[in-house]
């Protein structure tokens, strides 16, 4: 019997032991969340263009002034698309341009860089006129050597007797 109390008793004591609470293991603490891995670009950004160079290179794309067979004066044409272009010099007077005239295959080789400089010079005169800084217009001659179209036709003569102009490139 006193077995008996003994098995008794433990088992009270037991069963008030398995309703004690027993103090729970701390809960791990999340570790803060690395910080996210600086972005790369795998294209470069485009750079900027300088200011206006968009706006001349639209204007230069119809910038051909032609001329009549051994003239250097300037037609209604060539004066319509030299003032688009002169517009956006007075704006961005740091752009540049080189004017460049052109000759047919007719004639000596010296007269026609001589033609094929007063072409170009009367582009930059009008434009001048216009309100284009002088520094900012070049000019050069070709004379008949770089030709727009290379036929031997009265057409492809009537396409090289130009002034082309073109964004300077410092």
């Amino acid at each position: 019997m006193v077995r008996s109390v003994i098995m008794c008793a433990l088992l009270v004591v037991g069963a008030g032991c398995a309703h004690q609470k027993v103090a729970a293991a701390p809960e791990p603490v999340a570790a803060p969340a690395p910080a996210p891995a600086p972005q790369v670009a795998l294209t470069p950004a485009p750079t900027a263009a300088p200011d206006g160079v968009a706006a001349l290179d639209e204007a230069l794309r119809n910038a051909t002034a032609y001329f009549e067979f051994n003239g250097d004066q300037l037609s209604p044409e060539g004066m319509t698309a030299l003032q688009r272009v002169g517009e956006v010099l007075r704006k961005h007077g740091a752009l540049q341009v080189l004017v460049e005239g052109n000759c047919d295959e007719l004639g000596t080789q010296e007269y026609n860089l001589m033609l094929g400089q007063r072409r170009a010079e009367m582009a930059r005169k009008y434009l001048v006129a216009l309100g284009v800084q002088p520094t900012q217009v070049d000019t050069l001659s070709h004379g008949a050597e770089k030709p727009a179209d290379p036929g031997h036709t009265p057409e492809a003569h009537s396409r090289n007797r130009r002034a082309d102009v073109l964004r300077a490139t410092n």
